[in-house]
């Protein structure tokens, strides 16, 4: 729907997509692996667990509640509403990941191999900046502070809380992983080209829907908001350097020629060789 919507079904060509995608194949990889690696790092947690851990969430979390952590309060007052809890819970668990999983469709549709590059590496430094943060800096979600006053909304609705507290160890919240991705994604196609333009102000809305909602819905603090932030716009400026782009590119193409060779290519044996340089001597 998204592609037909966002590109029209006459500029559709399959043949050219899975061209794009056995040529991006690596990159493709990388991106539909780059969640699970959050997914690792909470069983690492969980392994490895140490009894400091529970304080040093106390006290991170109370550092970052005492930046701005009163403001959500007052939000969460005048829009406390279910039709407004339940839009802004789609958002958070559905729509975010809709956004993930389309993008990097949508460039292989087009054929777009530099953006494509682009918000992978821009994707990998995400995760390179965040995993750290997750495991040295836990801060839990700002519902669960007592002294913040708020109403942990997403997390005492039965359906949508049981859903993501399922998978989400409610400490990775510094920076907010919602609004690093999403910031990324945005700013990728903005300098993508025009023909972008209609997706890409469809992400702004996106974009702004999921900042709404990991505040009102008592996620995130305002301070993992900001340094979301700023984690997305370095990881564009890093993924967007040609010098960066080219090194990881130089491995990203060998490594997928190993993988998804041409066709109509064949290595050379030994036997081969040395017949070739038999020849030659003659």
């Amino acid at each position: 729907m998204g592609l037909l919507i966002f590109m029209g079904w006459k500029a559709m060509d399959w043949r050219k997509a899975l061209r794009s995608l056995q040529y991006n194949a690596v990159y493709v990889v990388l991106l539909t692996i780059f969640p699970l690696f959050i997914q690792g790092q909470d069983l690492l947690e969980e392994s490895f667990s140490d009894p400091g851990d529970e304080t040093r969430e106390i006290v991170y979390t109370n550092w970052i509640f005492s930046l701005s952590g009163g403001i959500i309060r007052v939000m969460q007052d005048r829009l406390n509403y279910n039709i407004i809890t339940d839009f802004f819970a789609i958002v958070y668990a559905w729509l975010f990941s809709y956004l993930l999983y389309f993008a990097p469709l949508y460039l292989l549709a087009r054929d777009d191999k530099l953006a494509l590059r682009q918000y992978s590496i821009a994707m990998m430094f995400n995760y390179i900046i965040l995993i750290p943060f997750y495991l040295l800096f836990p801060v839990s979600v700002s519902g669960s502070h007592p002294a913040s006053g708020m109403i942990p909304l997403l997390y005492v609705d039965e359906h949508w809380g049981r859903m993501v507290t399922s998978v989400d160890p409610l400490n990775n919240d510094f920076p907010s992983g919602h609004v690093s991705l999403a910031i990324t994604t945005l700013l990728i196609f903005r300098y993508a080209g025009a023909h972008y333009r209609r997706f890409y102000r469809f992400l702004i809305g996106v974009t702004a829907a999921v900042v709404f909602a990991v505040l009102y819905l008592g996620i995130h603090w305002p301070a993992d908001v900001f340094a979301g932030f700023l984690v997305g716009v370095a990881a564009v400026i890093i993924a967007r350097n040609e010098k960066v782009q080219m090194t990881i590119d130089r491995y990203v193409r060998a490594l997928n020629d190993r993988i998804m060779p041409k066709r109509g290519t064949k290595k050379t044996t030994t036997v081969e060789k040395a017949d070739g340089a038999e020849t030659a001597a003659r």
